[in-house]
């Protein structure tokens, strides 16, 4: 490549670096995801735990594909999680309408750990809508749209 088609591709990337949606995204996420895991480590738990007994306890028979469908997750992702939940006696597992399905629900213990883990959650959650203050709405009915679309393509 000769030096200017360097500067025109450099002069690309530089608009790709300050516009790409998905490298907003994904740092925006990151940055949420740790200000929640910041919040609950007091309980052990780490923000996509805390939302994993969340769902778990408002979907006691679903099946962990269903669960998977609920989370967006695939589920070979949604099991890696899972497994140290299961570990710490957190949850345990059932077999579903289909003996091949496994369900889950939270033990004694995760529910205990639940519910002393949600003023936690709600510290956390009340900044970032701090943050946000009035644009929050208008931002979950935006990801709300993207989650509909599933795929963009």
């Amino acid at each position: 490549m000769n030096k200017q088609d360097l500067e025109k591709l450099k002069g690309i990337c530089g608009k790709v670096a300050d516009s790409c949606i998905g490298t907003r995204v994904r740092k925006a996420a990151r940055v949420v995801a740790n200000h929640y895991d910041k919040h609950l480590k007091p309980a052990g738990l780490k923000g996509t735990q805390f939302t994993l007994l969340n769902t778990i306890f408002m979907n006691p028979a679903a099946t962990i594909g269903q669960l998977a469908d609920i989370l967006g997750l695939d589920r070979t992702t949604l099991n890696r999680n899972l497994k140290p939940l299961e570990g710490k006696g957190l949850i345990r597992s059932g077999s579903g309408k289909d003996p091949r399905t496994r369900t889950l629900q939270l033990t004694k213990e995760g529910t205990k750990l639940l519910q002393s883990a949600l003023p936690l959650w709600l510290d956390a959650q009340s900044g970032v809508m701090e943050v946000l203050d009035n644009r929050i709405k208008r931002l979950m009915d935006d990801l709300g749209e993207l989650e509909k679309l599933g795929n963009l393509s």
